[in-house]
């Protein structure tokens, strides 16, 4: 076809800006084969060939680095001239923006956005939610132990090295003419003038073994012939911790503090120089303090405790009406005060103590041993008697007695009781549910239950106390906060559409429907899954909300996934997609836009398996059209295969392959056009502009791109336009 001009005004303006900065080599094909690749050049600009008539929402997108584009150079026209959206490989990932201390910075976003804005490219975010490329450090900094508070008193002490000038020879000096004296279990320092303190030096001792990092008493018995003070140094050549040994004309025995010390073997080395006179030394001693055994602490056990969510894991009822043991109700207006909390109904008349009962069941057994506290607020509406029994799962009875016999009345009270629990009580298999005869007065009553708490004590192997898993939830959900509202500002409203979840689904590992679990961690230290600790449904829809709070007000927000075009399980992935989908908007808050497929295909020349894989994109196709959401192809490029399924490289390509794949751009591309309602279509971005150079971690040395490395269009860019254009 004979080369058409298309010139918008900021066609105009950007071919007069960027002209003179660099060749537009990437508007040909390869000059050095005219024969092959000449009619290339008479090919417009791809996003050229949608019918905005037909398509009007259809977004031709690219992936970005942006830095490359920032320089405002080749890669920018390039992107400009053929695109109408960018997307950012790496730099609005959260890796990219947040540090290991949890400082981020999102200048490159910033720039980035305003560039791409002002060249009339809208921007797609990518990604806010994901397990690769993020900050670890931190978010695992996040979920530390708290340190345990230690009791000074129930410290003990350590002597890591005593130098006891009764029994303990000089050791050598250093830079000090006069050798030291050590008399009658004394050490004198004599100096009679002023000199640098590091002059006049006295090693105590060396190859004291020490801990790198470690924090030490330095316990001296000491005077001087008036009042002063010394430098102490601790440590070895390479770097050492100091502090300043004061005394009196008194004998004092004196404790001072080295923090940190950098070494393993340690010297200890007093400096006295700035002091002029004697100083006299009975004792040194270098002392580790640390806790006399494992820190010990308490964590809560009940979920729910204040009967403020719906959560009824813990609490089990048997009622004469309704029978049981069964999940008790939390009702409103039944807490303290108003709020809402849990009430049981006994009956006329019973047969038994134990014929209604209220239980706390917790999420483990325990053994005999476990210490344990236990608190709750408890009314009824008639006086009367309780007691407790010890049980395994309710109603399985271990012991008579468990937590004691609460007495209720018609106002609120509170019951608070420490304890261990004891052979008879833990069993065979241990205490896991106390149970509440509620029967004892042998008349038709309402009790009321509120505030519940089950502590049991720990013991710390980390030196620290875990978060409970509430906590983890909380603090992530705070850190998700930090990024996310970090980043829609730094976007500035700008950026209308996200990958707001990326690459959650497994594809394997099917539930009773059939439904690939999520991914989750595998023990990288690369990696981090939020649904690990928020839960596969709560970090998507925290994700979801974050998004919407904080982004534009037309935010459109896209799950993104691969191998959704998958033949070896009949697109069991996108079905299972589809399913989360489902289930994640379930809670009638959660809304996702739309779904992006990022086909990272292959071209294969065996010509069975190519049709078999033609055949699943045709089925992703329909079966992400029947969702109704919004759909786009996020990141599609493509490899080649051989006959043989071996993986061609870039160099050993035949014309008759580059032409094959460039049909293969052309179906995919005219399919998306065809099966997509246009209400639906998003567009369709090319995820890797040129082919992947032989160091990339990215489909290295693969024939993945519409340009070669050199910026000349290759067949595949004809193809993708064909596919455009429906020719």
């Amino acid at each position: 076809m004979k080369k058409t001009i298309i010139i918008s005004a900021l066609g105009v303006l950007f071919m007069a800006s960027c002209a003179d900065t660099f060749d537009h080599s990437y508007e040909m094909g390869r000059p050095d084969n005219v024969a092959e690749y000449g009619y290339l050049s008479d090919y417009q600009p791809l996003k050229s060939y949608v019918d905005r008539s037909k398509y009007a929402g259809f977004k031709l997108g690219v992936g970005t680095t942006v830095s490359d584009y920032l320089k405002k150079e080749l890669v920018y026209g390039l992107t400009n001239s053929n695109f109408d959206e960018t997307v950012a490989g790496n730099a609005m990932k959260m890796a990219s923006c947040v540090k290991d201390d949890g400082s981020m910075d999102f200048s490159s976003v910033m720039e980035y956005v305003q560039t791409a804005t002002d060249a009339g490219l809208s921007v797609y975010g990518h990604t806010l939610a994901w397990h690769a490329q993020q900050p670890v450090k931190w978010l695992q900094s996040l979920l530390a132990d708290r340190p345990v508070e230690i009791d000074p008193d129930a410290m003990v002490e350590t002597v890591v090295h005593e130098c006891d000038y009764a029994n303990h020879s000089s050791y050598p000096w250093y830079r000090m003419s006069d050798l030291p004296q050590v008399e009658g279990g004394i050490l004198t320092i004599a100096n009679p003038e002023a000199k640098a303190n590091w002059e006049v030096q006295y090693f105590v001792d060396d190859g004291i073994p020490t801990t790198v990092g470690g924090d030490y008493i330095l316990r001296v018995t000491i005077k001087g012939s008036a009042d002063g003070s010394l430098n102490c140094n601790v440590g070895d050549w390479s770097g050492q911790a100091s502090c300043l040994v004061t005394f009196s004309e008194e004998w004092a025995t004196l404790d001072f503090k080295v923090n940190a010390v950098p070494a393993s073997s340690s010297f200890v080395v007093f400096q006295s120089g700035a002091f002029v006179g004697t100083i006299w030394v009975k004792k040194v001693e270098l002392i580790k303090k640390e806790s006399a055994g494992p820190a010990t602490y308490m964590e809560e056990l009940v979920v729910n405790g204040d009967m403020e969510g719906t959560d009824v894991s813990c609490f089990y009822t048997t009622e004469p009406a309704t029978g049981g043991p069964h999940a008790s109700q939390i009702s409103d207006g039944a807490g303290m005060g108003g709020s809402r909390g849990i009430m049981v109904q006994s009956a006329d008349n019973p047969a038994n103590d134990w014929d209604c009962q209220f239980f706390i069941r917790l999420p483990e057994a325990l053994p005999e041993g476990t210490k344990y506290h236990i608190k709750f607020d408890y009314r009824a509406d008639k006086e009367g008697d309780a007691d407790t029994q010890a049980h395994g799962e309710p109603g399985s009875y271990q012991h008579w007695s468990m937590v004691g016999s609460p007495h209720f009345t018609t106002e609120w009270q509170h019951w608070d009781k420490t304890g261990s629990i004891d052979a008879s009580q833990a069993g065979s298999g241990g205490m896991r549910t106390i149970a509440f005869n509620l029967s004892k007065n042998k008349t038709a009553t309402k009790f009321y239950f509120d505030n519940v708490r089950f502590e049991v004590e720990r013991q710390s192997s980390s030196g620290g106390i875990p978060l409970t898993d509430k906590e983890k939830r909380d603090t992530l959900a705070w850190a998700m906060e930090q990024w996310i509202s970090g980043m829609m500002d730094a976007c500035g409203g700008n950026v209308k559409a996200w990958d707001v979840v990326n690459e959650a689904i497994s594809g394997g590992s099917p539930d009773s429907e059939g439904v690939y679990a999520l991914q989750h961690s595998t023990g990288s230290e690369t990696d981090f899954f939020w649904q690990d600790y928020m839960g596969d449904l709560d970090y998507v829809r925290t994700a979801v909300k974050l998004a919407r709070k904080y982004g534009p007000e037309d935010i459109k927000l896209f799950v993104n996934d691969y191998n959704l075009e998958s033949d070896w399980d009949q697109n069991g992935k996108l079905k299972s997609l589809i399913k989360w989908i489902e289930r994640w908007e379930a809670d009638g808050v959660t809304k996702i836009d739309g779904i992006g497929t990022q086909m990272h295909i292959s071209c294969y020349m065996n010509p069975a398996t190519q049709e078999s894989k033609k055949n699943a994109i045709v089925n992703m196709l329909k079966l992400m059209a029947q969702t109704g959401k919004l759909i786009r192809i996020s990141e599609l490029d493509m490899g080649l295969v051989d006959a043989d399924g071996n993986d061609v490289m870039t160099t050993a390509v035949t014309e008759e392959q580059h032409k094959a794949m460039a049909e293969l751009y052309k179906f995919v591309v005219g399919k998306y056009l065809e099966l997509i309602p246009a209400a639906q279509q998003w567009g369709i971005c090319q995820w890797a502009a040129t082919d992947s150079p032989a160091g990339s971690g990215w489909r290295a040395n693969s024939p993945i791109g519409l340009w070669d490395l050199d910026y000349h269009r290759k067949h595949t860019y004809a193809g993708f336009a064909d596919g455009l254009s429906g020719k």
